[in-house]
């Protein structure tokens, strides 16, 4: 008979901390991702050659693509497997950030942060879901903390860490610096990460999920455009 929950698989419960490590450690490194840029503007706007305000766009939308699809994934979650979008959410997220390194044009950087939003959307909206299944109820408490905890470092690490990778090499590391680990990290979970087991397999409510994406764009842009040109403009 089959298991029906990974609280009673004991091969699951065997590895659960590691498990959490994983899935902490890609916590860690979204959120990271989005403060560690912040130091780097500067210097992005000099190389690419584009205005200040503009290089703020790379911080702006990453943000902005994860508030707008972070519902979105947590239902595919729900109707797929969590464990499947998470999974696919730390390639993307790898690929983004290998991309981002390249220097080649801002347009590129931008198109790169969105590849990387997407991949950090689905693990976001995915990591706490798959730690509640996973450890017991005695022991969901502390595993839920340590995932905040995980969040916390990367916002606090952010600025720390890039300023050191900048005094010593070029920004691009500051995206490269997520690869290695993202891909040890990814190693670790298919090997760690056991299959789904709870898909409700609901119907995805698409016209909700884009009305929503679109409200949070329009917002978010609308408030940092509105920073650029003023908010008494039409357009605004």
């Amino acid at each position: 008979m089959a298991t029906k929950s990974y609280v009673t698989d004991p091969q699951v419960q065997k590895h659960r901390w590691w498990i959490l490590a994983a899935v902490g450690l890609f916590t860690f490194m979204s959120t990271l991702d989005a403060s560690i840029v912040n130091i780097a503007l500067p210097v992005i706007s000099s190389d690419l050659k584009v205005p200040m305000n503009q290089a703020e766009w790379v911080v702006s939308i990453y943000l902005i693509v994860i508030c707008a699809l972070l519902l979105l994934f947590g239902k595919l979650g729900d109707s797929l497997g969590k464990i499947k979008i998470f999974r696919i959410g730390t390639v993307l997220f790898v690929l983004g950030s290998l991309l981002a390194g390249f220097n080649g044009s801002f347009y590129l950087l931008l198109l790169a942060r969105i590849v990387q939003a997407l991949g950090a959307s689905m693990t976001m909206a995915n990591n706490n879901g798959i730690v509640t299944e996973i450890f017991p109820f005695g022991e969901r408490g502390r595993a839920l903390g340590m995932i905040g905890s995980f969040v916390a470092l990367g916002a606090i690490a952010g600025p720390g860490l890039g300023g050191i990778v900048l005094s010593q090499l070029s920004w691009g590391y500051i995206f490269w610096l997520n690869v290695p680990i993202g891909v040890v990290t990814i190693i670790i979970g298919q090997t760690i990460l056991p299959a789904d087991l709870t898909k409700s397999h609901e119907k995805i409510d698409r016209f909700g999920a884009l009305t929503m994406a679109l409200f949070m764009v329009s917002l978010f842009v609308g408030i940092f455009l509105g920073q650029e040109i003023g908010f008494t403009k039409p357009l605004i």
